[in-house]
């Protein structure tokens, strides 16, 4: 099945507008981004999408970023107060799927720009930090029939130290592995982002090709966008983009599109773009 995020949209800020923009335009599949402003969730009550949930959402009357690694407790606790919400939100709407964002050594004030450099914290310790927020909210979901599934993470230029990953867990496959060794649980799964994919590989200097070769297997659903490589753009997908080709392996997952910025024509065409290349033969 494939999805359309809410993030997708030009001007996304109004979750309701937005989903009123894909009602009329006849998209049936949506994922609950994390670029929303505050709203009366019992407002989604009027819509008759298929719903998957995805991170910072719902999104509460006062921001924070999400950081189920932080060393900070009031963090660390908002943030697992709010994946369980979503998890119940997921209950509400009959969503099979809450997926979220991995940690980092720091807590940044805002995830699309540069990191702060200072008060990095164990890395080791972040991670432990990590897995014990998961097996919590990985016992709750699994008591409401909810899967759920991290995303790995993206790592660009500016936010390396002298060429090194020092403040965004998960970004590569050793440490990805390390995590599910950690974790006491098997009812986890990816969420693999086939644009950060593209980025993490360039600037950590691996195969990307051989990074989803060892996660398929814990594959739960993708997201797609495209990019120049560099840079997590988010940009429309093309024929014959690297992210796009990778589709087919995955076409028994959900797919999600989560390109930004673009008008519901664009966002359909996509769809469709997506649907095109699964079923070729």
């Amino acid at each position: 099945m494939i999805y359309a995020s809410t993030n997708c949209l030009k001007n996304p800020k109004n979750v309701i507008k937005v989903l009123e923009i894909y009602e009329k335009s006849g998209i049936e599949n949506v994922e609950l981004g994390s670029v929303h402003s505050y709203f009366d969730i019992k407002l989604l009550k009027n819509f008759s999408f298929n719903f998957l949930i995805h991170n910072y959402f719902p999104p509460p009357k006062k921001p924070f970023t999400f950081n189920l690694a932080s060393q900070k407790k009031l963090i660390r606790t908002k943030s697992i107060s709010l994946a369980k919400k979503a998890i119940d939100l997921c209950c509400t709407l009959e969503s099979p799927l809450y997926t979220f964002h991995p940690g980092f050594t720091v807590d940044p004030p805002d995830i699309g720009k540069p990191f702060p450099k200072t008060n990095i914290a164990d890395r080791k310790k972040s991670l432990f930090t990590y897995v014990e927020s998961v097996e919590e909210i990985s016992r709750y979901a699994n008591e409401r029939g909810i899967k759920i599934a991290m995303e790995p993470s993206v790592v660009q230029k500016f936010n390396l130290i002298d060429g090194r990953n020092e403040l965004l867990l998960f970004a590569d496959y050793p440490e990805i592995k390390l995590f599910f060794k950690y974790l006491h649980r098997t009812d986890v799964g990816l969420l693999l982002d086939l644009g950060h994919a593209t980025v993490s590989a360039y600037w950590l200097n691996y195969d990307k090709d051989d990074f989803v070769k060892k996660c398929k297997k814990r594959v739960s659903a993708i997201h797609v966008s495209n990019n120049n490589g560099l840079q997590d753009q988010h940009k429309s997908l093309t024929p014959n983009c690297w992210q796009i080709l990778k589709l087919k392996e995955f076409k028994h997952v959900p797919i999600i599109l989560e390109t930004m910025n673009l008008t519901v024509e664009q966002i359909k065409s996509n769809i469709n773009l997506v649907s095109q290349k699964i079923h070729d033969t």
